[in-house]
């Protein structure tokens, strides 16, 4: 598929997932935490990423939404490779290599990347993520401070 029907593939999957968009990041309010993703773009070909985000607090009534940056959490959907092998043979990969896609091969990736990984934070809350830290979920930056919201 080219770019531009990637990114309408990509922005329908969003939405049909109960997404909104808000400037270049869609996102979802949950019980107790906001979850953010969007599209990014490769510096080196034609290849996107599909990074999804946590913010750990309460965002019933949101005025100014955050941004990448100041999330807690961070994840990447991840699919197939196509061209890429390791010893061989094919692996997951965030680096989504789009033109060697059809919208049949990437849904089954996205389905599960909403249904195992996106979403039950956002229908659980927070907890599920503390219950998976390790698992599903990795923190990166701030580790105490992001522990420490997890569990308050």
């Amino acid at each position: 598929m080219d770019k531009k029907t990637f990114k309408e593939f990509c922005k329908n999957e969003f939405e049909t997932h109960g997404f909104k968009k808000q400037r270049n990041v869609f996102y979802l309010t949950g019980h107790d935490l906001l979850c953010g993703i969007d599209l990014q773009k490769s510096n080196y070909g034609d290849v996107y990423y599909v990074n999804y985000y946590y913010f750990i607090g309460e965002f019933e009534a949101i005025t100014g939404y955050p941004t990448h940056y100041e999330s807690d959490i961070q994840g990447r959907i991840t699919v197939m490779s196509r061209k890429q092998t390791s010893h061989g043979k094919q692996f997951m990969t965030a680096q989504i290599e789009y033109e060697e896609y059809t919208e049949e091969e990437l849904r089954p990736f996205f389905e599960r990347a909403f249904e195992e990984e996106i979403l039950p934070p956002v229908d659980h809350g927070k907890s599920f993520i503390l219950d998976n830290i390790g698992k599903l979920y990795s923190l990166t930056m701030h580790k105490e401070e992001v522990i420490q919201k997890l569990k308050s």
